[in-house]
């Protein structure tokens, strides 16, 4: 019985999410992808060779994934989806742990939380949203602290906790804060007697990953452009970039996500409190400890997005760690209070409370319907590549996967394998669509253009324009409405370039080309 609902519940979990395997990258993660093609394929080692601003983890990720699943947009999203798989597996067992000693589990709570995860992300969290490094990292931090309570050997566990950890902080280094749950449950399985050799393992494990990255770029002549663009181009980043600097703006921007999470999130911390207080009541230790792991949780990935100051939408991935962990939590308290079927149905019954709650979120749940009925239709052959690309666009409708596309799929019919490309503003996905390169590292130009990230802007200009001279490359998309500067149609014109078609806010033009007639 265990293990056919398990797999029935996860098997829907997966279904509710299998149409991202055929959704596109939006604005970051074609940036991501990009650094991560050329790493792979062209050996341009990322900070010297391809520009963005991420930590190295998300780049060797698509790097990977390429190298697994070849080139395409589906490689990543498989990892996504195996992501969330692992996440809510992490969770479950972190429900039914007692330390070393796991008690015992209702069938199915595997499954369900399997597929709270799935519903939790993906009914939540569009194309744009989604790819990014926050499921990867939060994934990372639940085994973290699954390792933290299950290992039984302690130097073992903290070794395994602090490669975790390292791994975290290649990912985005704020997800860091996530080893301060792990260490605080190593701390207590450890006490005094046998905490130097748990912290030795740990501070072992987590220098590993780091480690590994700065001998690697330093082999390779990248270590200066590492600490430059990670370090001082993103602290200025930070600084300047529009952020939130009030306690009220902070607020509003939790309450935003409240009321879009409702009334998922309102069912889930009704049902934790009654159950903290049932645990209360009956002084529970082993309940209280579970919970007390949850919030904590909760609250770091809480503190991870108020550190980056931010508050992007897709930043509050970080939440789900905790709120699938509670989840979890009151799955397997419910069904400690039943007896006989309804015991063994609880999972079920909580998996139809949270499918029903996502179906009564209003535009989450209608997003998400039109999104996956309009990717069935397409691969049915129902609705034409133009139509489904048209689905994914931003939500003022000013930027549109569509035209990306079109535009990138116009170079691809016109140019030859070995040309090369300049893309300017932020429109990585047409060398994705396209498949060409650009011939310097700045192959965006947002650090170029936007005044709150001009860290470096002159002797980045310089290099900048040195390469659009020198390299000439054949192809140049420019933004149709910007009339000056780097991003601008006139600003390659007069360098011998005309223009050869529009495809919505984007202008193609080409190297020394007759405009045919």
């Amino acid at each position: 019985m265990t293990r056919k609902l398990d797999a029935l519940l996860a098997a829907v979990g997966v279904l509710f999410g299998a149409a991202s395997l055929a959704w596109p990258f939006g604005w970051d993660t074609s940036v991501h992808y990009y650094v991560g093609r050329e790493w792979l394929l062209r050996g341009a080692i990322p900070y010297r060779d391809t520009f963005d601003h991420k930590t190295p983890g998300i780049h060797a990720v698509h790097a990977l994934t390429i190298a697994l699943f070849g080139e395409g947009m589906w490689g990543i999203r498989l990892v996504e989806l195996a992501g969330v798989v692992v996440l809510g597996w992490a969770c479950a067992e972190l429900a039914r742990d007692d330390g070393a000693r796991p008690a015992p589990r209702p069938a199915g709570v595997r499954g369900a939380t399997i597929l709270a995860a799935s519903v939790f992300y993906y009914g939540f969290y569009d194309y744009w949203n989604t790819a990014q490094c926050e499921l990867l990292g939060t994934t990372c931090a639940a085994l973290m602290v699954l390792a933290a309570r299950r290992t039984r050997n302690l130097v073992r566990a903290g070794l395994v906790v602090g490669v975790l950890a390292g791994m975290d902080l290649v990912m985005k280094p704020p997800f860091m804060l996530f080893a301060l749950v792990a260490g605080a449950v190593l701390l207590v399985r450890a006490g005094h007697a046998r905490l130097a050799g748990t912290a030795a393992s740990f501070a072992a494990g987590a220098v590993l990953a780091p480690g590994l990255v700065l001998v690697y770029f330093a082999a390779h002549g990248a270590l200066h452009d590492l600490v430059e663009i990670v370090g001082y181009a993103n602290a200025a980043y930070l600084e300047n970039e529009q952020r939130l600097s009030s306690v009220s703006e902070v607020a509003e921007n939790a309450a935003i996500v409240w009321r879009g999470y409702s009334p998922v999130a309102g069912c889930l911390f009704v049902a934790s409190g009654v159950a903290v207080a049932v645990a209360l009541v009956r002084r529970s230790r082993r309940r209280l400890g579970r919970w007390a792991i949850a919030l904590a949780m909760l609250a770091t990935g809480y503190a991870v997005i108020v550190l980056q100051l931010k508050f992007y939408y897709y930043h509050w991935t970080t939440e789900l760690a905790g709120g699938l962990l509670m989840t979890a939590n009151v799955l397997v308290d419910a069904a400690g209070t039943r007896r006989g079927s309804w015991r063994a149905w609880t999972p079920a019954l909580g998996s139809a409370v949270v499918l029903g709650a996502f179906a009564l979120t209003g535009p989450q749940a209608s997003t998400w319907l039109h999104t996956t009925v309009g990717t069935v239709r397409w691969l049915s052959g129902d609705w034409d590549r133009e139509r489904f690309a048209r689905m994914f666009k931003t939500w003022d409708g000013a930027r549109c996967y569509a035209d990306l596309e079109a535009t990138g799929r116009w170079i691809r019919e016109h140019a030859a394998r070995d040309d090369e490309l300049l893309v300017r503003g932020v429109a990585a996905e047409i060398y994705v669509v396209s498949g060409l390169h650009a011939p310097g590292r700045f192959f965006w130009t947002t650090f170029l253009t936007r005044p709150s990230r001009a860290y470096h802007r002159e002797a980045w200009l310089a290099e900048d324009t040195a390469i659009v001279d020198a390299r000439r490359a054949r192809w140049v998309v420019t933004v149709t409405d910007t009339r000056t500067g780097p991003e601008s149609a006139d600003y390659f014109l007069p360098r011998g370039y005309v223009e050869r078609t529009r495809i919505g806010p984007y202008t193609v033009l080409e190297r020394g080309a007759e405009v045919p007639r």
